[in-house]
């Protein structure tokens, strides 16, 4: 039976009680969808909280320092102009690739105060020890 053919059955069938109570339970969960899409802010709009841009180059991150407040969302942009990079925070379990020429959009809403180092995981050695800095949430 083809999905064309099952929807449609499914359509003409008289209706029991458990029918009944699943439709009820979709259309909850239709409902609630769509008050989450209209509460919840667009991808394209703007975060209630700061736009930070953060350049990577093989001479490291700049800022080098990033400060955040804890329970504020803040839209980092991340770019690159030399090869691809990464932006990790470990302690935040947070990776995004960096690619040369295309800006990276990252949302983020710190939970936790503290400072967190954050580094390109890309790189070893000496050239890691350059390409690092610290992300600080503060209250």
């Amino acid at each position: 039976m083809g999905a064309t053919t099952a929807v449609t059955a499914a359509a003409g069938a008289v209706a029991t009680g458990t029918d009944v109570g699943r439709r009820a339970l979709a259309g909850l969960a239709l409902a609630a969808g769509a008050f989450a899409s209209a509460a919840a802010p667009s991808l394209g709009a703007p975060p209630a909280g700061p736009s930070i841009d953060v350049k990577v180059s093989r001479r490291g991150f700049d800022p080098a320092r990033i400060v955040l407040r804890r329970g504020e969302t803040a839209r980092l942009v991340l770019a690159s102009v030399e090869g691809d990079h990464c932006f990790a925070v470990d302690a935040l379990r947070i990776e995004k690739r960096v690619a040369s020429g295309k800006p990276t959009r990252l949302e983020l809403t710190p939970e936790r105060t503290g400072t967190f180092p954050f580094h390109c995981c890309l790189e070893t050695g000496a050239q890691a020890d350059q390409e690092k800095g610290e992300l600080v949430v503060s209250e």
